[in-house]
């Protein structure tokens, strides 16, 4: 019962406005009286209504406690009295504290203690000083506990967000990952198929590329979903993440698949944060695999350190039947990437042949420590 009221919140407002109702019914008494003096029917029948808006009051906050205050104040001020105190406006005031900005909050609260010693004052109060502290006290209690509440659930809101993006960036790794490796082991398969009997050792040379590659996709799909789950073993046993230090390697793979890829760097080089140089390494990655998929002609990689940015280039010579689908998931990643470190992006044909990804990203304003591995 209690996970489906967790799994139904309409449905547990309502269980708990009963609940509240009957709570209020069964200490309704008049001015005067005692616990267990029933009140006179309109009495009862108020202090049963009074509970109703709870029903409402996540949906509708602010007005469920209007309501109860309203209803509970005619209930006073009408010369009943309730034994057991005023239930349901103590969750409502508690909801609206736990739910709403503090501004909200504080005003209604505010306007609902001034509706109380308004009602007690046309009830004929037996203590009003005795019955106003208590009210404050209360108020400022159910203030404090509902103001905790409301933290607590941004605070998991946010985590929440962050736990999102993280998987949102994960996945765009492993696309990155999967993508890649997978276009070079079907070029150097289908290599090796081709000439399995006239040139056993090229056959042989592709097999081994294959072997490499898988080994090194296992490795970095090990290490992203060991962000998912908490790793058994030590942290150092996995590899760092990739960075400009590794695009020569990057290029080998792809000329081992069959793709010719130049290398060049201009400029002084500068270390840069370990995320721009992952920004940088997956644009790259993600383009030569473009590349080989889409046009299987020569290409270039340059990357150029300018004064005040980083500009990354991967270009090919032509030869692709078509360009990569506008919606395709890796275009949008590169993009992202990009955004992410304040960079742009730019993807297209280029004149009179071929296709080229510049990413350009600026430089962070404060010197960067070396990139280290992950702890």
């Amino acid at each position: 019962m209690p996970g489906l009221l967790r799994a139904r919140p309409r449905l547990a407002d309502a269980v708990l406005a009963v609940v509240v109702a009957a709570y209020q019914l069964a200490g309704a008494t008049d001015l005067g009286g005692h616990f267990g003096d029933h009140a006179r029917p309109l009495g009862l029948v108020l202090a049963v209504v009074s509970a109703l808006p709870l029903a409402l009051r996540r949906r509708f906050p602010i007005s469920a406690l209007v309501a109860c205050v309203v209803l509970m104040g005619l209930f006073y001020g009408l010369g009943f009295r309730s034994q057991l105190g005023q239930l349901s406006v103590v969750v409502a005031a508690y909801t609206v504290w736990a739910h709403c900005r503090f501004r909200d909050a504080l005003l209604v609260t505010v306007l609902g203690l001034a509706a109380y010693e308004t009602s007690m004052l046309f009830g004929s109060p037996v203590s009003p000083v005795g019955d106003s502290l208590l009210a404050l006290l209360l108020a400022a209690g159910i203030a404090a506990i509902g103001r905790a509440a409301y933290v607590r659930s941004h605070r998991i809101r946010d985590a929440e967000e962050a736990l999102a993006e993280e998987r949102v960036r994960i996945a765009h790794e492993l696309h990155d990952v999967v993508s890649h490796h997978l276009s070079v082991i079907s070029v150097q398969a289908n290599l090796a198929r081709y000439v399995f009997e006239s040139a056993p050792d090229t056959a042989r040379t592709a097999l081994d590329t294959i072997t490499g590659t898988t080994t090194e996709a296992l490795d970095e799909l090990r290490r992203l979903l060991s962000v998912l789950r908490p790793p058994r073993h030590a942290t150092a046993e996995y590899r760092p993440q990739p960075g400009l230090a590794d695009l020569d390697a990057l290029a080998a793979r792809v000329r081992e698949a069959g793709v010719p890829v130049d290398v060049r760097v201009t400029g002084t080089p500068r270390t840069l944060p370990p995320g721009q140089q992952l920004c940088a390494y997956r644009v790259a990655q993600e383009a030569l695999t473009n590349v080989l998929k889409h046009a299987g002609s020569p290409a270039s990689l340059v990357l150029a350190y300018e004064p005040e940015q980083l500009v990354l280039s991967v270009t090919d010579t032509g030869g692709r039947a078509a360009a990569p689908n506008p919606g395709g998931h890796g275009r949008g990643g590169m993009r992202e990437r990009a955004r992410m470190y304040g960079g742009v992006i730019e993807i297209g044909p280029r004149d009179p042949a071929g296709f080229a990804v510049v990413l350009t990203l600026p430089y962070p304003s404060r010197p960067s420590p070396e990139p280290q591995e992950p702890e």
